[in-house]
C-alpha cells in the first residue's frame, strides 16, 4: 500500500489573495490616518499664524489707541484718523485704515503708511459714548473705541477689543 504524500510546499491561491487583500486594507487605513494627521497639522499651523498676526495687530492698535488725544471727524467704520500724544510730548496725526483692495490693515502718518496685518476679511471700528456701545456715535463724541479684526483664514473667529484712550479730550 502506498501512502500518498500531500504537497505542502508554497501557498494556495486563496491564501495569496486573502493576504494581499489584508495588506491593501491595512495600507488604505494607514493612508487615511496619515492624511488626517497631516491635515490637522496644516490646520493648526494656519490657526497659529492667524492668532499670532491677530495678537500683534490687536496689541499694536491697543497701544496706539491708548495714546489718542483727539479723534478726527473724518473717521468712519473702517478708518480711524487721530492725533496721538507721545511720551516726548510731541503730537502726530496717525491713520489706521483697511485697504479692501489688497486686504491689508495700514497704519502710519499720512506720508508713511505701513502694513500692520494682511489677508484680512474685514476691519471695523465702533465709536462708543458709554459701555453699551450704541451705534451712531460720532467719532468726535466717542469715549471708547471698539475694533474688530477678521482674517480670511478664520472668518468665524473675529478678534475684538475695546479701548478707552487715556488722553482723549
Amino acid at each position: 500500500m502506498m501512502i500518498k504524500k500531500s504537497d505542502t510546499q508554497g501557498f494556495t491561491l486563496i491564501e495569496v489573495i486573502v493576504t494581499l487583500a489584508l495588506v491593501g486594507i491595512t495600507a488604505a487605513l494607514a493612508g487615511v490616518w496619515i492624511v488626517s494627521v497631516a491635515s490637522g497639522y496644516v490646520f493648526t499651523k494656519m490657526n497659529t499664524e492667524t492668532a499670532q498676526k491677530a495678537q500683534l495687530a490687536v496689541t499694536r492698535l491697543t497701544k496706539e489707541f491708548n495714546a489718542i488725544k483727539s479723534l478726527d471727524a473724518a473717521s468712519n467704520d473702517s478708518t480711524i484718523v487721530y492725533t496721538r500724544s507721545d511720551a516726548d510730548s510731541s503730537e502726530k496725526e496717525v491713520t489706521v485704515t483697511f485697504n479692501s483692495g489688497d486686504d491689508e490693515l495700514l497704519i502710519g502718518e499720512q506720508d508713511a503708511q505701513h502694513i500692520l496685518a494682511d489677508n484680512l476679511e474685514s476691519f471695523t471700528v465702533t465709536y462708543c459714548s458709554n459701555l453699551e456701545c450704541e451705534t451712531g456715535v460720532s467719532p468726535v463724541a466717542a469715549k471708547i473705541i471698539e475694533f474688530t479684526i477678521t482674517f480670511k483664514s478664520a472668518p468665524e473667529r473675529p478678534f475684538t477689543r475695546r479701548v478707552t484712550p487715556r488722553n482723549l479730550q
